[in-house]
């Protein structure tokens, strides 16, 4: 999925201009704000914190335009893009971070220039030029996911993790998990990395753990993009739903319909519309001058079959 093209005709494909009219040239209403994010083509939790961006800016700055980048998960293209948004003056920079501290460098760069910069999702590992953080409680989110395997696993037995590479969300996601699996039967027997991000590596883990683990009885992943992957091997390989216990992160509306059709035992939804939202009314109220929390962490909801009808999943 990395995309390693630095030509305008590559940044084409990723870069979206999209203005309000009559935007005015002031530091707290009007001007441009750059939105930058590891990827939009395939992520609909990223989507999803996106749309919670634009909606913030046309409640709170509606006379504003802004520019979007999508690194496509490569984190040198990102530190390049926080360089065009310098160089563009834009009035604020609100990002999801490609990693916790591949860009502290950018970010140290825009503060320098003058530009805030607001992070959702994910955390950087140093906070000290980034003027406010928004993210879901991940610890929370891995603690639901423990939970929910205890629950479902009372007599315990092998289980394995599909994950992405570590930084602060997953790291935070696996510590609640194994909080609440300490003292019980259940054992983690293997941890599978999710190098590039995608389904269809997460369905390759999936049926290799499958084929080469004996008496697998669950499945804790930290995304719904890999809960379906992980629910397609199980179909492919003759599984009925339910027959070994899956527990992901997100919910999100693909994650939200397996959990009503059984391959998804629970899903740990994020506000990820919220998290774009309050990011730029964060941005706005720094851009005046207001204090800020400089790290907020928003609950995450445990979505099970008896209350999936009732959530509305983006």
């Amino acid at each position: 999925m990395k995309e390693k093209g630095k030509t305008w005709v590559c940044l084409a494909v990723f870069l979206l201009v999209c203005s309000f009219a009559g935007a005015v040239d002031t530091k707290a209403s009007g001007g441009i704000y750059g939105i930058l994010v590891p990827d939009l083509t395939s992520s609909p939790f990223y989507n999803a914190c996106f749309n919670g961006v634009v909606e913030g800016i046309k409640k709170f700055d509606p006379t504003a335009s802004y520019v979007v980048y999508d690194c496509a998960w490569d984190p040198a293209k990102q530190l390049d893009q926080i360089a065009q948004c310098i160089q563009q003056k834009v009035k604020a920079i609100i990002m999801i971070p490609n990693g916790s501290s591949a860009v502290l460098s950018g970010i140290k760069d825009a503060q320098k220039a003058g530009i805030p910069v607001c992070v959702l999702d994910t955390a950087t590992t140093d906070k000290t030029y980034v003027a406010s953080t928004i993210v879901s409680n991940n610890l929370m989110a891995g603690e639901i996911s423990g939970e929910a395997m205890v629950r479902s696993l009372p007599n315990g037995g092998n289980v394995v993790i599909i994950c992405t590479p570590g930084n602060e969300v997953i790291n935070q996601r696996l510590k609640g998990f194994y909080s609440k699996i300490a003292g019980t039967r259940i054992k983690v027997v293997q941890e599978l990395i999710v190098n590039n991000g995608t389904t269809e590596e997460a369905l390759t883990l999936m049926e290799n753990a499958l084929s080469s683990i004996p008496n697998l009885k669950g499945v804790y992943t930290t995304g719904d993009t890999f809960a379906i992957g992980i629910a397609a091997a199980l179909s492919a390989n003759g599984y009925k739903p339910g027959e070994i216990v899956v527990c992901s992160t997100d919910g999100t509306a693909k994650g939200v319909e397996l959990v009503k059709e059984g391959w998804v035992y629970s899903t740990a939804a994020q506000q990820a519309s919220k998290l774009g939202y309050q990011s730029v009314q964060a941005a706005v109220k720094i851009l005046k001058g207001e204090t800020v929390e400089k790290y907020v962490q928003l609950e995450c909801l445990d979505i099970t079959k008896e209350n999936a009808a009732s959530y509305s999943a983006f």
